[in-house]
C-alpha cells in the first residue's frame, strides 16, 4: 500500500529538529540548543518577531524555532533578511552556511563561509569555519551513503468470508518483520547538480492469505526485494526546483503457493520541490514480467502522482493517486476461447503528519494518520485453480486506514509503532468461482537504525 510521508519525502536531508537548529546568542555562533527561554512554539517566536520587527533577539528566537520545526524556508529568509541589513553579520552569514550545508546545498554554503573569511572579524570565528569548510568539502566530493534497518514485531486479525461457501475463517498471527534499505548517490559536479542514485531494499514478513482459494487462510513468509539504478537531471527553471529521473529497476516477491513475481523495467519521473519542505512527483514506469512463476502477466504499465507538502509549521499533507495496466496470457480460455487478458485499476490515497512533540533536547515525536482506496479489474486466480471450465475476471476493491508514530530515541534511532484496519472484496465472480471478502485488523512496533 502506498503511504505518504510528509516529513521524510525528500531526499539529501531530515527534518528531525536536532540535526537543523541553529541559535544566534550574544554575538556569536553557537551549536544547536533548544529555543530560547519565552518562546515555546514557532507561533510564539514568529508572533514576537512581528511584534518586535527590529529586535535580533526576536529574530534569533524565531530562526531557531523555524529550524527545529524544518522550517528551513523560514529560517533561510530571515537571515536574508539580516544580511540584508547588515552584509558584515558574521553570526547570520555562518548559520546561513550551517543551515545550507544540512539541507546539502554545498555551493551556496561554500559561498557564504567564504564571504565570512573575507568579513572583518571572521578571524574570530575560525573554528567554526573550519568545521563547516570540512562538511562542505566532504559533501562536494559527491558520495553519499545512507542505509536504515528496521525490525519488529507485527500483529494481524484476519477474517475470510466466502459467499455461500463454507463458515467465515478467523486467524491472528504475530510474527516479527525486518527491512533493510540503502542508496549510494553521486553527485556529478554539474552545474545542475546532476545525480546517480543505486538503492535497494530487502524485506521480510510472515502473512495471512487464501493459498488454495478455498475459504481458508494460510500463514506464508513473504519476502520482497527491489533495486533501481537512476540517472537525475536538474532542469533549468527560474527557482532550480525542477528534476527529470530516469531509472532501471528490478523487483522480486513471494506471494506463497509457488507464485513470485519478478518485474524489471523502467520509470520516468518529473520531480517539482517548491520549497524545501516540499515535493510533488509525476511518474511513468513499464515493466516486464516474463520471468514470474505461477503469475500469467507479461507486461505491465503504471502512472500516477503523489506529493507531499507543509502547509503549516507542525503539520504536513501528503497525496497519491496512481493507476496501471496488465496484460498477459491464461493457461486455459475464458469464454469465448481467448486466452489473452488486460487487468486494470487505480489507487488514491491521502494522510496527514503532525509533530506531535518536541523534547527538550531537540528530538521528536510524529504522528501520522491517513486513508487509502483501490479499485481493479484482476485475473480471478480462484478460477484457475482446480478443475474449471474457463478463466474469469472479477473486481476487487480495498481500502484501508492506519495511524502510525515515530519517536527519535536518539540522533540516528527511532521507535516505530501503529495500527490499521482494511478491507478487500472481490466481486463480480464467474463459473466456479464466488464472490469473496476480507477484513483485518493489524498492529506493529519497531526499531529502525538509520546510517548516512
Amino acid at each position: 500500500m502506498k503511504r505518504s510521508g510528509g516529513y521524510r519525502c525528500l531526499p539529501r536531508r531530515d527534518w528531525i529538529a536536532s540535526a537543523a537548529v541553529v541559535a544566534l546568542s550574544g554575538g556569536a555562533l553557537m551549536a544547536p540548543l533548544p529555543a530560547e527561554a519565552g518562546f515555546s512554539s514557532y507561533q510564539d517566536a514568529f508572533q514576537s518577531r512581528v511584534a518586535n520587527a527590529g529586535s535580533r533577539g526576536a529574530l534569533n528566537a524565531f530562526v531557531v524555532e523555524a529550524a527545529k520545526r524544518g522550517q528551513y524556508d523560514q529560517a533561510i529568509s530571515t537571515l536574508e533578511e539580516v544580511l540584508l541589513g547588515n552584509p558584515n553579520d558574521l553570526d547570520a552569514r555562518l548559520a546561513l552556511a550551517r543551515i545550507y550545508t544540512q539541507i546539502g546545498s554545498y555551493d551556496i554554503a561554500a559561498a557564504h563561509v567564504e564571504q565570512a573569511l573575507l568579513t572583518p572579524g571572521g578571524e574570530a570565528f575560525a573554528a567554526e569555519i573550519e568545521a563547516l569548510n570540512t562538511k562542505i568539502e566532504l559533501g562536494r566530493k559527491g558520495l553519499e551513503v545512507r542505509m536504515a534497518v528496521t525490525a519488529g514485531v507485527e500483529y494481524r486479525s484476519e477474517k475470510q468470508e466466502v459467499i455461500s461457501f463454507a463458515p467465515d475463517d478467523e486467524t491472528e498471527l504475530s510474527s516479527p518483520y525486518v527491512l533493510l534499505e540503502g542508496a549510494i548517490i553521486r553527485d556529478l559536479g554539474t552545474a545542475a547538480r546532476d545525480e546517480i542514485r543505486v538503492g535497494g531494499e530487502i524485506r521480510y514478513a510472515r502473512g495471512l492469505t487464501d493459498l488454495n482459494f478455498d475459504g481458508s487462510l494460510d500463514t506464508v513468509d513473504i519476502q520482497s526485494g527491489r533495486f533501481d539504478v537512476t540517472f537525475s537531471k536538474g532542469l533549468p527553471d527560474i527557482i532550480d526546483t525542477l528534476r527529470f529521473d530516469v531509472s532501471g529497476f528490478g523487483l522480486v516477491q513471494e506471494y506463497g503457493g509457488g507464485r513470485q513475481l519478478q518485474e524489471y523495467g523502467t520509470e520516468a519521473a518529473l520531480v517539482l520541490q517548491p520549497t524545501v519542505e516540499s515535493q510533488i512527483r509525476t511518474f511513468a514506469s513499464y515493466g516486464w514480467l516474463g520471468h514470474s512463476t505461477g503469475l500469467h502477466a507479461d507486461s505491465r504499465a503504471r502512472g500516477g502522482i503523489e506529493g507531499n507538502i507543509r502547509i503549516l509549521p507542525s503539520l504536513a499533507v501528503g497525496a497519491h493517486f496512481a493507476g496501471y495496466s496488465e496484460w498477459g496470457t491464461t493457461p486455459i480460455a475464458f469464454v469465448g476461447g481467448s486466452f489473452d487478458y488486460n487487468a486494470y485499476g487505480w489507487d488514491t490515497g491521502a494522510s496527514v503528519s503532525h509533530l506531535l512533540h518536541v523534547f527538550g533536547d531537540g528530538r521528536s515525536w510524529v504522528h501520522e494518520a491517513g486513508a487509502r482506496y483501490a479499485h481493479e479489474r484482476i485475473l480471478d486466480y480462484a478460477s484457475l485453480n482446480g478443475i474449471v471450465m474457463n478463466a474469469a475476471m472479477a473486481d476487487r476493491v480495498s481500502w484501508e486506514i492506519f495511524w502510525n508514530h515515530t519517536v527519535q530515541i536518539a540522533t540516528h534511532a527511532e521507535f516505530n509503532f501503529g495500527i490499521s484496519y482494511g478491507r478487500e472484496e472481490i466481486t463480480e465472480t464467474s463459473g466456479l468461482s464466488l464472490d469473496r471478502s476480507n477484513e483485518s485488523w493489524g498492529a506493529k512496533a519497531g526499531l529502525t537504525l538509520r546510517y548516512n
